[in-house]
């Protein structure tokens, strides 16, 4: 099981490198043709704008573990296991009940802009604006096994996955 895990960590960090990599061609391309070529070309500008969208949104949602996401974890730090489990637990459980209260609204709003196109690739703004409810969903999976893991007996080897910390 974790040999799949790592080759599919290792899969999606390579497309959201693939997405960085195709933004910064992109956007030495679009310099060139306006300042060197003098003909600027709209569709650049466009296709960074939802290139970088859609890599930050795959990356938070496909290969950035806990730790690596912004945390205001003063006083979480100072907690013993315990009481941190609890904060954990209570905070995933909150995330979980507002994102599963958000996500059928998101997706229906998604699914809402078929109709409309984006101004210069003439993209559909539904599947420009599908990276969101991807990303609110792989959260609330990997939201749901932390709590499952959090009330399991081996709770402590999830709460050194949040807080960096080696396993006990």
């Amino acid at each position: 099981m974790q040999h799949r895990i790592g080759w599919m960590r290792k899969t999606a960090l390579a497309i959201g490198a693939g997405c960085l990599a195709a933004v910064f061609v992109l956007f030495l391309l679009g310099i060139g043709m306006r300042y060197l070529a003098n003909r600027p070309l709209s569709w650049i500008d466009e296709a960074v704008t939802i290139l970088s969208v859609w890599g930050t949104f795959w990356t938070a949602a496909c290969v950035l573990r806990w730790p690596e996401f912004i945390a205001f974890d003063v006083l979480f730090n100072n907690l013993l296991p315990t009481r941190q489990r609890l904060c954990l637990a209570v905070g995933a459980g909150s995330f979980i009940a507002l994102i599963g209260a958000a996500l059928p609204g998101m997706v229906d709003y998604t699914l809402f802009l078929w109709r409309e196109r984006t101004d210069a690739m003439q993209l559909r703004i539904d599947v420009v604006y599908s990276i969101f409810p991807f990303f609110l969903s792989v959260l609330l999976v990997r939201l749901c096994l932390t709590v499952r893991e959090l009330i399991g007996p081996d709770w402590q080897r999830e709460l050194s996955r949040w807080t960096g910390a080696p396993p006990p």
